[in-house]
């Protein structure tokens, strides 16, 4: 079985081309994933990273577990390239993925070999626990959610926004001294990129 491959931002997508070129190709399918953000009325930011994909070179499709079955959620999986997980709020993402029976297929797909890209929320899905995102996301606009156990592709988990710039350092502050005694915290600031390849964790400017 494959590694899984990863590349995991908190904001800009300039990685993504290069990430993609190796494993991919060019022109390749992107599924794209916004349900993070189905909470709330701006989503300009989403058009804005669909727009960006389109101009890297790629395919988006669109793949919503909140707008169509777990049967066709995962058929989607087998008949794109890569796929990509918007952010937004955390736990309204794990909550819906859940409710929908899309986290399992979504997982077993990455385990298998389909690249993800994970912005954000996207990122922070993706380790053992998203109960340390509580103070920069709030639980109470999420869907409705019995464990804060994320998708455990990766062993740490990654706090986005880490120089302050969505709420503030505050957040991000307390986060750490609340936090990361306990939790295995990855602070990743907008201008990086973390690339996960089954064990080895790299670093890279975003």
């Amino acid at each position: 079985m494959p590694a899984p491959d990863l590349l995991l931002l908190s904001r800009w997508l300039t990685p993504v081309p290069e990430f993609l070129r190796t494993r991919t190709g060019a022109g390749g399918r992107i599924g794209y994933l916004p349900t993070a953000s189905s909470i709330y009325p701006d989503q300009a930011w989403l058009d804005l990273e669909r727009a960006t994909l389109r101009d890297q070179g790629f395919v988006v499709c669109e793949l919503d577990p909140e707008l169509v079955s777990a049967a066709a959620f995962t058929r989607t999986l087998g008949e794109i390239d890569a796929v990509f997980v918007a952010g937004g709020n955390v736990f309204h993402l794990l909550g819906a993925l859940r409710l929908a029976g899309a986290d399992r297929p979504l997982v077993d797909a990455v385990r298998a070999g389909l690249p993800y890209i994970g912005v954000s929320a996207g990122a922070a899905i993706t380790g053992p626990d998203i109960a340390p995102l509580s103070l920069l996301d709030n639980p109470g606009e999420a869907a409705p959610l019995a464990s804060t156990l994320g998708l455990g592709l990766v062993d740490v988990i990654v706090v986005p926004h880490a120089e302050g710039t969505v709420g503030g350092r505050g957040p991000v502050d307390a986060t750490r001294e609340r936090f990361a005694a306990e939790h295995p915290l990855h602070f990743l600031r907008d201008d990086e990129a973390l690339v996960v390849s089954g064990e080895t964790r790299t670093v890279i400017s975003g």
